[in-house]
């Protein structure tokens, strides 16, 4: 049975990555009979469009086996024990089986009601779209109800008990008499709220809560929770998120960071605190290639913390600067967050990245002064300047991994392909220099290469589909108008509302996480910014600022929590320390909100 398990794995790993190549090999179709052959195909969009909601959900399933979805623990793991802890856990696997089966009766009503439907250009039933959340869904429900025949007798009995006695006290007190739709919207944050702080996976409590409101309210028909879900991932422009992962992945495994650090340390290296601002110069170069802050921590991190520790840092200082200069490389292009942000709001991917870059040197430039400031006030020593011969052959090492970030950024700034277009030559060209050029990608890495970037696609895509149907239930609610109305109370200044926005915008995002984080203010908060008339290309780059600041807060920053891992050290030894980058990404922070002008001269210039 064990080896019969082993081997369904490794043929769904298979069949995903064929999937994820074919995805690439169809946009890449698509990319040469436009520029090459100047003859463009015109179903390439939709095979590659069907290929990704497959791999979105199918993503979301290897995911929930690997536990791969964004959760928040802290507050279990500090205030129930273990035996708590494995209870609460099994209550909570009893409501996301609720909540799938909740989708898949939801999803056979629209199979039935999408029959006959085709695409424009090939005339692909629609059913084939629709299909991948029900069976995804079916396939998550079987793997959950094997965990829980798992738990034992009296485990399914009492959690089974419990969680269908919630329910009915739900329903028996807001669903059996008539609420107002604000009352229910608010009855379904407290649930969601309440699902995170208990562990569940935040994309799953976003799921649940929205079909709670929809099964309190009267007057919506349940499928909006399905169509709005598929809806918030049927995007085009939402391929460059696999296509950015994968890129960055090869990159990562290829050998690129090593070299990117060692033109650092020529450019900055022999500057009092040099090493410190290596790390600031370093995660700028990678950040532009990697498109993932975890990635970027994790990548800097497990690289230059050992050799600040050898230099004579602290491992608390290691991590603090480590920290800041992660905190800053979110805002330097490709990111996740503006392809994201771009696909919700329907903002220019293209003009998100052209105005991460000068704010991103206003971060970076404030961490380095400090760095600076530190350094001479400790008298640490100063390298050496490196030798015609050591800069030349940095210069050169560095090269090839920086023509990525050209490619990347001159596609896309000059106008000639679209972000997605030109994510997938990141890929092509990532591949070609991590297996043919360093060839230090082995064959056999790549199919966990693939999947892996199937799985990190499912975590980003199943929070973008659940975070579309709560965007809508704020809408038709009027959610952003009653906060833009108490936001003007206190204050009609912009720039007192911008203020407000980046706090809360730090303190959610150290809580959520970023991306969580930006799915849920983004609606309430991006039509109240409007009515302060601050333009959404600046705000939109603000809240992945702030966002990057909350990622590395003390004491629940994930980030923070990542790159005290790899110096080995207590996260509550890093809090004195790191409250002056705190200070200083604050002072940036609110620098960049004061003159918008930083934010918009360069997209203004490529994109208007």
């Amino acid at each position: 049975m064990a080896s019969f398990q082993r081997y369904r794995e490794k043929l769904l790993d298979w069949f995903i990555a064929a999937v994820v190549v074919v995805m690439v090999v169809v946009v890449t179709l698509q990319i040469t009979s436009r520029y090459i052959f100047a003859d463009p195909i015109s179903w390439t969009e939709e095979i590659a469009r069907l290929l990704f909601i497959w791999i979105a959900f199918l993503g979301t399933y290897i995911a929930l086996k690997t536990h791969a979805h964004i959760s928040i623990e802290t507050f279990v793991n500090r205030f129930f024990t273990e035996e708590s802890r494995r209870k609460i856990a099994n209550i909570l696997t009893y409501f996301l089986v609720y909540f799938l089966g909740y989708l898949i009766w939801v999803g056979s009503g629209v199979l039935r009601g999408t029959a006959g439907s085709t695409t424009p250009v090939l005339e692909i039933s629609f059913l084939y779209f629709h299909t991948a959340i029900p069976l995804i869904a079916l396939l998550m429900a079987f793997y959950l109800v094997g965990k829980i025949f798992r738990m034992g007798w009296r485990n399914i009995v009492f959690s089974g008990l419990v969680s269908l006695a919630i329910l009915a006290a739900v329903y028996l007190a807001f669903g059996t008499r008539p609420f107002s739709g604000g009352a229910l919207v608010s009855v379904s944050l407290v649930v969601m709220a309440l699902l995170i702080l208990f562990g569940l996976p935040i994309a799953f409590s976003m799921g649940i809560a929205c079909a709670a409101f929809l099964l309190l309210v009267k007057d919506i028909p349940p499928v909006v929770l399905h169509t709005r879900m598929l809806g918030g991932i049927d995007s085009f422009s939402l391929l460059a998120v696999p296509f950015f992962i994968l890129a960055g992945d090869l990159l990562n495994t290829g050998g690129v960071t090593l070299r990117l650090v060692a033109l650092a340390k020529v450019l900055v290296g022999h500057v009092r605190g040099g090493l410190g601002m290596v790390v600031v110069v370093g995660e700028y170069f990678f950040s532009g290639i990697s498109g993932s802050t975890v990635a970027d921590v994790s990548a800097i991190g497990s690289l230059l913390i050992p050799a600040m520790k050898k230099a004579g840092y602290r491992s608390e200082d290691a991590v603090s600067i480590i920290s800041a200069a992660t905190a800053m490389g979110i805002l330097v292009p490709p990111c996740i967050l503006m392809v994201v942000l771009g696909g919700m709001t329907g903002m220019s991917v293209g003009a998100l990245f052209a105005a991460g870059f000068i704010p991103a040197i206003v971060l970076g430039l404030c961490i380095m002064a400090l760095i600076y400031v530190q350094a001479v006030r400790m008298k640490m020593a100063v390298e050496k300047r490196p030798s015609v011969r050591e800069s030349l052959s940095a210069v050169t090492g560095a090269i090839i991994p920086l023509l990525c970030p050209v490619i990347i950024f001159g596609g896309i700034l000059s106008g000639a392909a679209t972000p997605t277009e030109i994510s997938v030559v990141a890929v092509i060209y990532a591949f070609i220099v991590g297996v043919f050029v360093y060839k230090e990608i082995k064959w056999n890495q790549l199919i966990p290469i693939l999947v892996n970037t199937a799985k990190t696609t499912g975590t980003v895509m199943l929070l973008c589909g659940t975070a579309t149907v709560l965007s809508w239930i704020f809408s038709t609610n009027q959610i952003p108008q009653k906060v833009a109305a108490i936001v003007m109370h206190l204050s009609n200044s912009p720039i007192v509302f911008l203020i407000l926005a980046n706090a809360t915008f730090i303190i959610l995002g150290a809580v959520l996480e970023g991306l969580p984080a930006m799915l849920i203010l983004m609606p309430i908060f991006l039509p109240v910014s409007a009515q302060f008339g601050v333009d959404p290309l600046h705000f939109g780059i603000l809240c992945i600022a702030s966002l990057g600041i909350g990622l590395f807060l003390p004491p629940i920053g994930m980030g923070i929590f990542i790159a005290c891992t790899f110096a080995e050290i207590d996260i509550g030894k890093v809090f004195v320390p790191f409250l002056p980058y705190i200070v200083v990404l604050v002072i940036g922070l609110l620098i960049i909100s004061y003159f918008p002008w930083l934010t918009l001269v360069v997209p203004n210039y490529f994109f208007k």
